[in-house]
């Protein structure tokens, strides 16, 4: 027979920490807002411009003082493009509303392929997500657009059936800082479909 002692101190411990790491988990998400909010006005981005895209039914923000430009395309797949630079230009980006005719997940299977063929392309990397309740896909990857000069790419692509969102932000990698992403999270929860 085989006797067994129980130190009760060391579980209880051990039960009050377990206790306490599930209760820090929860208020963490009720903090992620209050967070992303910190970021955005430690980067000084205290003001969002309203944007509105096809006569209304695409809404979305982007901080105040970063410029804009529409541009149009032919051939009817891309429906709307709005490029913007942040004001002091280390952020720029497009928004993208596209007319889709297959899977987005084949989408962008299909351009990872020929963009490691035309680019060089390292740690790619795709999450599947939601946000505001629809299906996203985030794109993270590196890209050199010449020689030496590395670019941080976050492209959140929203599934909304016959169409989908593209919503893309790109860094020079020597410039970019982990809190960006945030930001970049931030300005596409702005992102509404109407």
């Amino acid at each position: 027979m085989r006797v067994i002692f129980i130190n009760r101190k060391k579980v209880g411990i051990i039960v009050i920490l377990m206790g306490l790491m599930i209760t820090l988990l929860g208020i963490s998400k009720g903090f992620d807002k209050q967070l992303k909010t910190t970021i955005l006005v430690e980067h000084n981005i205290n003001l969002l411009n309203d944007y509105t895209a096809l006569n209304g039914k695409v809404n979305y923000k982007l901080p105040e003082g970063w410029t804009t430009k529409e541009k149009k395309f032919p051939g009817g797949e891309i429906i709307y493009h709005n490029d913007f630079q942040s004001s002091d230009a280390v952020i720029h980006g497009f928004v993208e509303v596209w007319r889709s005719k297959n899977d987005l997940k084949a989408f962008l299977d299909s351009s990872k392929k020929i963009s490691e063929e035309q680019n060089l392309v390292k740690n790619y990397k795709l999450d599947s997500i939601i946000i505001n309740g629809k299906k996203t896909y985030l794109v993270q990857y590196l890209i050199s657009v010449t020689d030496n000069n590395w670019y941080k790419a976050y492209e959140y692509f929203i599934d909304d059936g016959n169409e989908f969102y593209r919503i893309s932000f790109f860094t020079r990698n020597v410039n970019f800082k982990e809190s960006f992403g945030a930001i970049y999270e931030s300005i596409v929860e702005t992102f509404k479909i109407n």
